[in-house]
């Protein structure tokens, strides 16, 4: 396996050399920039705190997508060691070790995972949370510290576990959006009606 990655990663070193150069450090644009900082696990815990001040939504979107972060962050880990890719050439300039394997990408899954964990509970989050991963992602094809199959296959990964997590805990709804069920022709038993009384003096036929 680490024979077929470490050779399909020197047709990919050599294609991202011709696109953008040997790469920096703060990268090169502000989008680069921003992704340096994005995928640092602080920054994920910030945005939760973020989605927790918005209000019960918020809150569970923030403990969903963030059991989807861990979740993804240790899924990923066998993988790693079953692979043993090497990092990009010159990867250390820019982190250190490399400790681990490159494949697949340990950021890429948690990330995505988060976006899609969050997004199931508070769906307009989407957007703007997908940005931020995709800032993510050029960081790191743009330093060297992955190559692009590596992204790609930790963000595969972490929309599988955002979707095994829907399914084994699916979202939920605030308790003021559920409505009671009523039987039908049970007029007595609807909230804020009061039940059938008969006149005064009138006999009751059962």
């Amino acid at each position: 396996m680490s024979v077929l990655t470490n050779g399909l990663g020197e047709a990919e070193d050599t294609l991202v050399s011709n696109l953008v150069g040997e790469g920096s450090k703060k990268g090169s644009t502000f989008f680069g920039r921003a992704g340096d900082v994005v995928r640092r696990p602080p920054a994920w815990a910030a945005i939760a705190a973020g989605l927790c001040a918005t209000g019960e939504r918020g809150r569970r979107a923030a403990l969903r997508g963030s059991a989807c972060y861990l979740s993804a962050a240790a899924v990923h880990l066998p993988i790693k060691a079953l692979v043993g890719r090497r990092h990009p050439p010159g990867a250390e300039r820019h982190q250190l070790g490399p400790i681990t394997s490159s494949f697949p990408s340990g950021h890429a899954a948690s990330d995505l995972a988060f976006v899609f964990g969050a997004a199931q509970e508070l769906p307009p989050a989407f957007v703007p949370l997908s940005a931020c991963t995709l800032a993510v992602h050029w960081s790191l094809v743009r330093k060297r510290a992955h190559y692009p199959s590596d992204v790609l296959a930790g963000g595969a990964l972490g929309i599988a576990v955002a979707l095994t997590m829907w399914k084994v805990w699916p979202p939920g709804r605030p308790a003021r959006e559920k409505t009671p069920l009523v039987p039908s022709g049970v007029e007595g038993d609807r909230p804020g009606t009061e039940p059938d009384v008969p006149a005064s003096g009138t006999a009751v036929v059962p």
